[in-house]
């Protein structure tokens, strides 16, 4: 079991939450289908925010946009010790900043950018809330993973801001790693998006069997877009009734 106490080094995918129009049912469906499939037992908050439990340490939340035209995605946050100055270096390094840094309470502060390439990513200064309790097993994100069609601006960007280094890279696209060697996420070359979609973090959640969880999501009335062997395993893509995409991945049992 991946237990993580305390915050987490900057520049890491340290959190996802999934924002779902209030019109979706108080969030029951998300609440059911994510339970099911991944194993979770969902703690609600009294903000509209619920905090979804693996093993009772924090896997990911869901939670009500705040933007009516937003569509249903799954958000990344890297994790920082300093929204502010991260911020800045956003800008400096050619991003947009699409939500100010705010606080959330005692949970921490976060801020919304994008890069220069139109991935929308979160930033977050853990507090009380420092990110995922656990994660890399059956039923949390085991991986993350850029989809980008301009690899080059994007490693640029990435580089500048977090300090990224790269590792196993080939034409279609390269493993960023810590300056300790740390590796943390991957950064892929999608040049077959269609023209209108745009640059996005898809999270990859580990399961213990690839077939049987992409059919346990579409018995869910989730659909299955592609399955695929990775150098990760086993893999399918798939999306959620209301239109969010993410990623399972094969992993070993611990």
């Amino acid at each position: 079991m991946a237990i993580h106490t305390g915050t987490w080094p900057n520049g890491v995918p340290c959190w996802v939450d999934c924002s779902y129009q209030e019109a979706h049912r108080g969030l029951h469906h998300a609440k059911d289908f994510y339970g099911r499939l991944f194993g979770w037992r969902v703690v609600d908050s009294d903000d509209d925010y619920a905090i979804c439990l693996k093993d009772d340490h924090p896997a990911a939340g869901i939670t009500l946009t705040q933007d009516e035209n937003a569509p249903t995605v799954w958000n990344t946050y890297l994790a920082v010790d300093d929204v502010d100055t991260f911020v800045q270096r956003v800008a400096q390094a050619g991003g947009q900043i699409i939500l100010p840094p705010q606080e959330v309470g005692a949970s921490g502060s976060m801020a919304f950018c994008s890069d220069p390439t139109g991935a929308v990513f979160g930033l977050w200064q853990g507090g009380e809330h420092p990110g995922f309790g656990i994660s890399g097993e059956a039923g949390t994100v085991a991986w993350s993973t850029l989809l980008t069609k301009d690899l080059d601006a994007a490693r640029a960007f990435y580089a500048e801001v977090f300090g990224y280094t790269y590792v196993d890279a080939d034409e279609y696209g390269v493993v960023a790693a810590l300056p300790d060697g740390t590796r943390i996420c991957s950064i892929h070359l999608a040049d077959q998006l269609p023209d209108d979609a745009s640059a996005s973090w898809l999270p990859h959640f580990g399961v213990a069997d690839r077939d049987s969880s992409a059919q346990l999501a579409q018995e869910l009335d989730g659909f299955i877009l592609m399955t695929f062997d990775s150098p990760m395993g086993p893999e399918a893509i798939i999306q959620a009734k209301h239109g969010e995409v993410f990623g399972i991945v094969e992993v070993e049992e611990a």
